[in-house]
């Protein structure tokens, strides 16, 4: 089997030999955009040897009007796709994709509808905050806000289209707004899972693979079910939610991660430590349907050898 032929047997639940994984992490700001950001990917590729690559995005959302109060959200309008941000990343995304194998299966990130409302109208760097504007407007004023939340919806819809065109085996959609600090659970569940369901349910209409990722901490994983991604993957160690019980919340769905991102064994840890921990990872979600990772990006500085181990290793499964 090919990489592509193995994460589709590691979707459908096939036997196949081993265990495929998935690891990334932000490049340098000098290498985000152009040319220098094509290259990132390429040395990436060739440091690893991923089983899956994702590519990252540094293109962050726009709107034209400006916000300063709940109801101004109402005025958001969208933004054809030739005159807003992301051109230039199809065409990053394009060359990405022709430098690499065929075979190799690559993942573009969309960020969330929240976050992007959030990019859109903040200096980025803030989000975590819970007061941060588009999170306090929503508290205050959710219809309102729901009306731009609309449009960026399917703006983030037609994003996903235009990468499945370009190339785009699957896409990685960064939820953000889950945690149980920002929102109750009736706005969380009324006005932010409403549309990260709603795009999911666009990258899936593409043919693309979808990948939610329940960034950041402390967040609520039983708000999330019934959300149609292929894969799932979440903060395994700061929540209380660990990788083994996302069968219980997505049955059938496939799960990605079990390695903590920026502190850890896989960061910090020996090769016995590390070899051991994804024994662990296995043991507890089980080999099928699952894609072993860490809860979200690695540092930037992390050594390639301790990635490769796990990759390695985890083909021996």
């Amino acid at each position: 089997m090919d990489r592509k032929e193995k994460l589709q047997a590691t979707l459908s639940g096939e036997n196949h030999n081993g265990i495929i994984s998935g690891f990334w992490y932000h490049f340098s700001q000098d290498a985000m955009y152009g040319e220098k950001a094509v290259q990132a990917h390429i040395d990436f590729y060739e440091a690893v040897n991923p089983d899956i690559q994702k590519v990252m995005n540094e293109h962050m959302f726009q709107i034209r009007e400006k916000i300063e109060k709940p109801e101004d959200w109402k005025k958001v309008t969208h933004i054809p796709f030739s005159e807003g941000p992301y051109p230039s990343l199809i065409e990053e995304f394009k060359a990405i994709r022709k430098a690499l194998p065929s075979d190799l299966p690559l993942f573009a990130t969309v960020h969330g509808v929240l976050v992007s409302a959030y990019h859109a109208t903040e200096t980025p760097g803030n989000f975590k905050n819970p007061e941060n504007m588009v999170s306090r407007h929503l508290r205050e004023n959710p219809e309102a806000v729901s009306k731009g939340l609309d449009v960026i919806a399917e703006s983030l819809i037609e994003l996903c289209g235009e990468l499945r065109k370009a190339g785009a085996d699957g896409i990685y959609y960064a939820a953000l707004g889950g945690e149980a600090y920002r929102f109750s659970e009736d706005i969380f569940t009324q006005y932010v899972k409403k549309y990260d369901s709603m795009v999911i349910d666009g990258i899936n209409e593409t043919g693309a693979i979808s990948i939610l990722h329940i960034c950041k901490d402390q967040i609520r994983l039983p708000l999330y079910s019934g959300i149609d991604a292929d894969i799932i993957n979440w903060d395994t160690h700061d929540c209380e939610y660990g990788i083994g019980e996302g069968r219980k919340y997505f049955p059938g769905k496939t799960l990605l991660g079990g390695f903590d991102d920026r502190t850890g064994i896989l960061v910090e840890g020996t090769e016995e430590e590390i070899l051991r921990e994804t024994d662990r990872i296995v043991n507890e979600a089980g080999r099928d349907k699952l894609i072993i990772g860490s809860d979200c990006t690695l540092p930037g500085d992390i050594e390639p050898w301790r990635i490769r181990k796990v990759i390695d290793y985890a083909h021996t499964l």
